[in-house]
């Protein structure tokens, strides 16, 4: 190889570990935002303080969480749009993206919580992994619009 197809091989390696980086550089939220999914206006950032599982930031859990409601399952959205400010964001309607630090959590949460929903059905809900993140919709939207978000979750994180 000659000192040009080096430079390209160097050039091309460092695109990939730019962008990679850039990938997981995107917080819950800018993930979900990026998706674009019409009536989404807000998300709730956790904390490791507000977290309602106790997980945030814990060894081999998640290390970001958001959650939103979604207008079209959730009864707190008042005929002009609002919603209810002072609903607890545990009880949202709609959706929470989890991200994690590697594979091996994500995937340890995910059949974590597959365990427990084919145990108790009461529990189902929609979930999609891809990259570092972990999208968990509620079992109240239909299969036609879970599978909107699947598809632009899909494309949002590569």
């Amino acid at each position: 190889m000659n000192i040009l197809n080096y430079l390209k091989l160097f050039l091309f390696c460092a695109f990939c570990l730019f962008t990679s980086s850039l990938l997981h550089a995107q917080d819950a939220a800018q993930v979900i935002f990026s998706m674009n999914i019409k009536g989404i206006d807000f998300v709730y950032p956790f904390d490791e303080s507000n977290d309602p599982n106790d997980q945030l930031g814990r060894p081999n859990q998640y290390i970001d969480k958001v959650s939103w409601p979604d207008p079209r399952i959730d009864p707190k959205f008042e005929s002009d749009g609002y919603y209810d400010p002072d609903t607890n964001p545990t009880e949202f309607k709609g959706g929470t993206l989890e991200k994690f630090k590697n594979i091996s959590d994500l995937n340890r949460r995910y059949n974590y919580i597959k365990r427990i929903t084919l145990q108790m059905p009461v529990y189902n809900q929609y979930m999609y992994k891809r990259g570092l993140y972990l999208l968990r919709l509620d079992k109240e939207f239909t299969p036609t619009q879970a599978k909107e978000y699947e598809q632009k979750f899909y494309k949002v994180v590569k």
